[in-house]
């Protein structure tokens, strides 16, 4: 406090005066407090007790509190503590006796945990994303599991091993003890086909042993919509709008007789999709792409549009907004949006044996492992080798049309003759063997015997249309794309306003 000149006398006096409130104050306190029933004891009691404490020095029995007033701050404080707790009791004249504690209630609740913390109690739960290649070994170290009757079990039992597979980019929870045992360990099984997802291998620790089993898993379904502008090619506009790949597959198969997305894709031209996207319940990893609801492309004076419809028996076709089917017989490609290396020709230079041979089918360059799709529904002729044209898949679609697909680096799993196989169902994949001089896929289509232009059989006639019933459920669910893109629309002009 500033002294203003005046000498300590002043000061002294000054702190007196702002003194005697507080020690009044204590004093209504205290007789508040007693009033109330508390036992006090301090400068206002006189017993034997009293006399014993310490001065300045408010004690209690039991669990009533003790205060001490070394100095005047430290008194504001209580006494402001004291007359807040007073203010809630009732005022009168009680005797200095303890009073009777209320009885002692026990309440006992038993609390479910989440499964996720009940286990975690055994220890620590750690996921992980298997790297490509990956070992089991490498896989436990990195999840800060040692746990060699584990890893035993795993190659031993035929269910387990399963988890050797160990496909990059899946994921693997697993709970760790604090001695680095695994006590449960989980894997999905399934790869990046949506008609695999929705199962995982599961591995606990049962006792001195383990046991293994495969679950159902239920699966989350969203709907994304995005758009594209074409600025210098379509895969890099994909890529900048974040469109999965896929779309230019169906775009390919449904659009393949009326736009060539290699040459007649410009600048300008803007893409509309709408997709599907599934991802098992709880899993960390990215969602996998199924199937592509809505698309429509604009280039030029050309506006092309696709929409998926769905059939109460499960089966289902594209078709425009306006209700025409643009499903065919055949698929415009066996590979998913690849460009054609080689058209039908009737001659052409053997590029190993270096002379003019009928050349009766296109060749496709594309990667090794490029996934090889049937065309249409048929039954597997032929798997095997042939001379040149390497590994084989011959395919019978009726009495007249048959498919064959050469050069393959290897057939799809449990590929066998007279087995029934679907349109678009991959049959192998791309290779490099016979007398292939670089990977691709060497594709033939016959008719009666005899070789024909496949892509000329492909802008055959549409498959049936839409009727009664089934046309008016398709004419809302066209309607729901067609707001969705001409939001898009709205949203790209509002942009540039």
């Amino acid at each position: 406090m500033p002294s203003f000149g005046f000498g300590n006398g002043f000061r002294l006096q000054s702190r007196a005066r702002a003194a005697r409130p507080l020690v009044a104050r204590r004093r209504s306190v205290l007789e508040a407090a007693v009033a109330a029933g508390l036992p006090v004891r301090g400068a206002t009691d006189h017993s034997p007790a009293g006399r014993s404490a310490q001065p300045g020095t408010t004690q209690s029995q039991g669990s009533v509190f003790t205060m001490r007033f070394p100095q005047v701050k430290t008194l504001a404080i209580a006494i402001g503590a004291i007359t807040s707790f007073a203010a809630v009791t009732a005022f009168g004249v009680a005797p200095l006796a303890t009073p009777a504690l209320p009885p002692t209630e026990t309440t006992l609740e038993s609390i479910a945990l989440a499964p996720e913390l009940m286990e975690s109690e055994a220890g620590f739960i750690q996921q992980e994303k298997i790297r490509r290649g990956e070992t089991l070994g490498s896989l436990l170290a990195r999840i800060g599991a040692d746990d060699p009757a584990f890893a035993a079990f795993v190659r031993r039992d035929p269910v387990a091993r399963r988890l050797l597979e160990l496909r990059a980019g899946r994921t693997v929870s697993a709970v760790v003890a604090e001695d680095r045992s695994v006590e449960r360990l989980s894997y999905r099984l399934a790869g990046d086909d949506p008609d695999s997802l929705g199962r995982r291998l599961v591995i606990v620790r049962e006792g001195d042993g383990f046991g293994a089993f495969e679950e159902a898993v239920p699966i989350e379904r969203s709907v994304e919509t995005r758009s594209a502008e074409i600025r210098r090619s379509l895969v890099e506009a994909l890529d900048v709008a974040d469109i999965p790949d896929n779309v230019v597959t169906v775009m390919a198969d449904v659009f393949g007789t009326d736009v060539d997305l290699q040459k007649d894709v410009r600048r300008g031209d803007r893409l509309r999709v709408v997709y599907e996207t599934l991802r098992e319940a709880g899993s960390l990893e990215p969602p996998i792409v199924g199937k592509i609801l809505a698309v429509q492309f604009r280039g030029g004076q050309r506006k092309l549009e696709a929409v998926w419809f769905e059939r109460p028996d499960g089966s289902g076709s594209y078709y425009t907004f306006d209700g025409r089917n643009l499903s065919r017989p055949f698929l415009a490609s066996p590979l998913e949006f690849t460009r054609v290396s080689s058209g039908f020709t009737e001659n052409r230079l053997h590029p190993v044996l270096r002379d003019w041979r009928a050349h009766k089918g296109v060749d496709m360059p594309a990667p090794i492992g490029t996934n090889v799709r049937a065309v249409a529904n048929g039954t597997i002729d032929f798997v095997g080798q042939q001379r040149g044209y390497g590994n084989v898949v011959v395919v019978k679609h009726d009495g007249r049309h048959m498919t064959l697909y050469a050069h393959l680096h290897r057939f799809a799993d449990g590929l066998q003759p007279g087995g029934a196989v679907r349109q678009g169902e991959v049959i192998g994949s791309v290779g490099q063997t016979g007398w292939a001089t670089g990977p691709h896929l060497h594709f033939e289509f016959h008719i009666d015997g005899q070789h024909v232009d496949p892509m000329a059989v492909v802008a055959q006639e549409p498959v049936r249309a839409l009727q009664g019933e089934e046309r008016a459920r398709f004419g809302a669910l066209a309607g729901q794309y067609r707001a969705r893109f001409g939001l898009l629309d709205t949203q790209l002009a509002a942009r540039f306003e």
